[in-house]
């Protein structure tokens, strides 16, 4: 189904198609590789926990920018394949991962499906982060240990977020509500993040019963899933939205530089959580800004200021800029840098590994013993590697056939081969036995003719390459097992 504009006059997106930007790509392949390292030994860094936040904004900035691109060539947002899209894209593999699950518990360790199956309907259904919200230890220790597809929180989050952000956006295109809508979002996140601030995990009291299924516990810590970062996000894609092109001289000045600067925040506020990092500094004798990720028992209420109450918002925040540089200033050096091939390959691959990486993590550990024969720290990139080489099958048997799928649903008639750099019609694409291309984010004819044959030229990768996705640590408090999720869309 395809909606037609409603209105002689609707807004407009100045910024240029959004085409390639492989430090998204960097990214995303530095943040699968954060998961992987904290989920194997969690005192690395808690505060990786703000990678979800980074690709929250980078998943709505790029959702957004296409809704509008699309609407601005098509003068629609065709609602069926947006939706298609999503579904082919994020489904078979996730579903498949919960299948391989309950395999795997029904012939070792059934114990585990009396909490599975609650969890696989949560995950099928995206509502995860409400029955099992992030910090749920905290206020429900008995659940340790018991949880296996954690990981899906985050996916919930984005998938909500999809299911409102296309209507909303059609709507707010026709009415020449844009701004509006980015002011309101923005504001909503400003607040959410000093709730967080002030020691407010949810916008409802924690029930007196918090060990039992119910809305309100998940409610209680809504806003540890982070729904702010996706409305930033979306002010974001507003504001460049807004920017002519090219951009005016001052603009194409400063950006790096605060671009620059964004990044040296976000990364460094992703580390001082890190007990690892302090405990070397100590032994070598030198100052390490040590900020505790969360009190250790936050129902009786906390003081002092843990990173938990301004890490989410600072990391978001401070990776703007940079995304905004990178979308827009496609020569700057940290793009270029970020991407590196085997960084945009590992990016391409984030959501596979990031929807299976418990598993692997669990068939090493317990099943195989390995908790008992790998070290707490060496372990860490023996796990990395192996989980890496197991998503492998899944990624090239699953995501890259249901990426040819999906390109029946395809927004373009040309797409973007991501190995080669060329364009190809989306009936050659789906032809292929093999490869990686994009079907949305392309160039448009005049810089498709402009473009050099050496090097990567323009084109662009699918909307969130993963988050959702997605993906690190959520934001559990100190002894809680910690929930990750890459934000992905994947597009």
């Amino acid at each position: 189904m395809a909606t037609a504009g409603a209105t002689s006059s609707p807004y407009v997106s100045e910024a240029p198609r959004l085409g390639f930007v492989g430090g998204f790509d960097g990214v995303r392949g530095i943040g699968i590789l954060m998961v992987l390292f904290n989920h194997a030994y969690s005192q690395l860094s808690p505060s990786f926990a703000g990678i979800i936040d980074v690709f929250f904004v980078m998943s709505a900035f790029l959702i957004v920018t296409l809704l509008m691109q699309e609407h601005r060539d098509a003068q629609t947002i065709n609602m069926r394949r947006f939706y298609a899209r999503r579904a082919v894209r994020l489904l078979p593999s996730a579903y498949l991962c919960i299948i391989a699950w309950f395999v795997v518990c029904l012939l070792f360790d059934r114990e585990r499906l009396a909490v599975l199956w609650q969890e696989a309907v949560a995950a099928v259904t995206y509502v995860y982060q409400l029955v099992f919200p992030v910090g749920l230890l905290s206020v429900d220790p008995s659940m340790a240990g018991k949880t296996s597809i954690d990981q899906f929180w985050s996916l919930a989050v984005e998938e909500q977020f999809y299911l409102l952000i296309a209507v909303t956006v059609l709507v707010c295109i026709r009415k020449r509500w844009m701004t509006q809508l980015a002011v309101i979002l923005c504001a909503i996140a400003a607040w959410i993040g000093w709730q967080r601030w002030t020691g407010h995990a949810g916008p409802v009291a924690i029930p007196s019963n918090p060990d039992e299924v119910s809305l309100q516990r998940g409610l209680s810590l809504l806003w540890l899933s982070r729904p702010d970062s996706l409305m930033w996000g979306v002010g974001l894609a507003v504001l460049n939205s807004r920017l002519p092109d090219p951009l005016p001289q001052r603009w194409r000045k400063a950006l790096p530089w605060v671009g620059l600067v964004g990044l040296v925040v976000s990364f460094g506020c992703m580390l001082v959580a890190s007990g690892f990092l302090k405990d070397l500094a100590t032994k070598a004798g030198l100052p390490y800004p040590f900020v505790p990720m969360a009190p250790l028992d936050p129902v009786e209420g906390q003081s002092g200021t843990y990173w938990i109450n301004f890490g989410h918002t600072v990391t978001a925040l401070a990776f703007a800029p940079a995304m905004l540089a990178m979308a827009r200033i496609k020569d700057w050096w940290p793009n270029r840098a970020l991407s590196w091939k085997p960084l945009r390959f590992l990016g391409r691959m984030s959501y596979t590994v990031y929807v299976w990486h418990t598993l692997v993590y669990f068939i090493v550990l317990e099943l195989l013993g390995g908790n008992s024969v790998l070290g707490e720290k060496t372990r860490v990139p023996i796990l990395a590697a192996i989980t890496i080489v197991a998503c492998l099958p899944v990624f090239y048997g699953v995501e890259q056939r249901m990426l040819r799928v999906k390109l029946r649903f395809a927004s373009e008639k040309e797409v973007l081969d991501l190995n080669t750099g060329k364009m190809m019609s989306v009936e050659e694409a789906r032809a292929r036995s093999r490869g990686m291309v994009s079907a949305e984010a392309v160039e448009g004819p005049s810089s498709r003719e402009a473009a050099p044959t050496a090097g990567p030229p323009p084109g662009g990768p699918p909307p969130f390459e993963p988050p959702s996705g997605a993906e690190p640590p959520g934001a559990a408090p100190p002894g809680a097992a910690p929930p990750s999720g890459v934000g992905e869309d994947r597009s």
